[in-house]
């Protein structure tokens, strides 16, 4: 009997694995018929069959492991700086008084600021090359790291 309940289980298991694959799989379909009908623009929205050509042409010519390689270091950039300077301040902020004093309110202010409002500052500050994007991931660490610590 524990035998047939094991393998009723699985049956039950394997069939839950592919029924949450059927919306997936659905949307593929109909985003690729869409695409090739001319119902969704191809210039806005590229097929799936699109997407996968290009992502294996970009892996067999290095491209995208080279553009890959390019965005990690960017983010272990910003987070070295942005986690160290939030992992310092919420240190000290925590074992000092007169530290948290300091650096809490003006860091609560600033963490409120959208990422968003402060991009237009940050491309006059920066530029758009690479200390803008950097910056960006540092302060998207900095404030978790400074409140979690």
């Amino acid at each position: 009997m524990a035998g047939r309940s094991r393998l009723r289980g699985t049956g039950t298991a394997a069939l839950r694995t592919l029924a949450s694959w059927a919306l997936p799989i659905v949307l593929l379909i109909v985003w690729e018929i869409a695409s090739r009908s001319g119902v969704l623009s191809t210039r806005l929205l590229p097929a799936p069959s699109a997407v996968a050509i290009a992502f294996w042409e970009s892996l067999r010519n290095g491209t995208l492991v080279t553009h890959a390689t390019i965005s990690t270091e960017r983010a272990l950039k910003g987070l070295l700086i942005g986690g160290g300077i939030g992992f310092v301040l919420g240190v000290l902020a925590g074992i000092s008084q007169p530290a948290e004093t300091v650096f809490d309110s003006s860091m609560q202010m600033l963490r409120n600021v959208p990422h968003l409002a402060i991009i237009p500052l940050v491309i006059l500050w920066f530029g758009i090359g690479e200390e803008a994007k950097i910056f960006l991931v540092a302060i998207g660490t900095a404030f978790p790291l400074y409140l979690n610590t």
